[in-house]
């Protein structure tokens, strides 16, 4: 009797160990080791599952140039891995392609930056936010190109216009946490009018992607000092709108990803060849130990 009770000790003691570290452990993505300040390995971080409830993490995803790493104080992870993460532009224009999108965002983490004045705006937010999907702002900015548009900032707003357009803007797109630029040649590099920008974002806890629209952009750069989160689009996929170019610029940000440990795509809601090369070609992605992540997960825990 005293053997069976011990048999019967061992086995549960065996089916506890399984469930609470082996399966823990498999629930999760990627472990890997960071360094600190004097680059030695501190400590131990783990980028998540999408289909967990926990948030990606990722210590500095700040590039300080296009064509530099953006993960300046971090160690390649163990076994793996490099990441993209991709921002569809331009959304809300149309509520085409909403399902085979919002697989793809769901499976490989992606954002989508929303047009305030587009016809569906509000529609497509909650309905992303209803599939798990994020959204951001996509703010107009003033261009080297202005037809007259009434939800832009322009260079020249004081500050309480550019913070009431903000408003208004975010007003539009529910659930964002954060936002980019649409065009916006002229204004982002007009130090008032993106510092102004800067304040608001710092004041209302959301980040600020430059989507680096032109060299002389001020927004990254004065987001860091600011420390406010912020990132830096490395490639356009989709200038122009044919599938073998696109998938030069895919094949671009792969390569940027392996070299410099992360690189963020930029593309467009509007163009089926874009969701096309997306659909072929994320799920392509651990063939290269790339893992796609979803940049509002990523910034949203950057600073804390």
């Amino acid at each position: 009797m005293k053997r069976i009770i011990i048999f019967l000790f061992l086995f549960i003691v065996i089916i506890v160990f399984y469930f609470t570290f082996i399966k823990v452990k498999e629930n999760y993505g990627i472990s890997f080791e960071y360094a600190d300040d004097n680059n030695n390995y501190a400590s131990e971080k783990t980028i998540t599952s999408r289909k967990t409830n926990d948030i990606f993490y990722l210590a500095d995803i700040n590039s300080p140039n296009i064509s530099e790493p953006i993960l300046d104080n971090i160690k390649k992870p163990i076994e793996s891995s490099n990441f993209i993460s991709i921002i569809i532009d331009d959304s809300g224009n149309t509520l085409d392609y909403t399902d085979r999108y919002f697989q793809l965002a769901y499976k490989y983490g992606i954002t989508f930056a929303v047009l305030p004045d587009s016809p569906h705006s509000i529609d497509f937010s909650y309905l992303a936010y209803s599939n798990d999907v994020n959204v951001i702002l996509h703010m107009p900015m003033e261009g080297s190109d202005y037809f007259g548009e009434e939800t832009i900032i322009r260079t020249g707003m004081n500050k309480d216009e550019v913070f009431n357009l903000l408003d208004y803007s975010f007003s539009k797109v529910p659930y964002s946490v954060g936002m980019n630029n649409h065009t916006g040649s002229l204004a982002c590099k007009d130090i008032n009018i993106v510092s102004y920008m800067i304040d608001y974002a710092k004041d209302n806890n959301k980040y600020f992607v430059d989507s680096y629209t032109s060299a002389e952009s001020l927004i990254y750069d004065l987001a860091l000092e600011n420390n406010v989160r912020t990132a830096k689009r490395n490639v356009f996929l989709d200038n122009d709108r044919d599938y073998d170019s696109i998938m030069k610029q895919w094949r671009e940000l792969v390569k940027l990803s392996k070299e410099y440990g992360i690189a963020i795509g930029i593309g467009h809601y509007q163009s089926e060849e874009t969701l096309k090369v997306l659909e072929n070609n994320l799920p392509l992605l651990y063939e290269d130990n790339i893992l796609s992540v979803d940049i509002t997960e990523v910034l949203t825990k950057k600073l804390e």
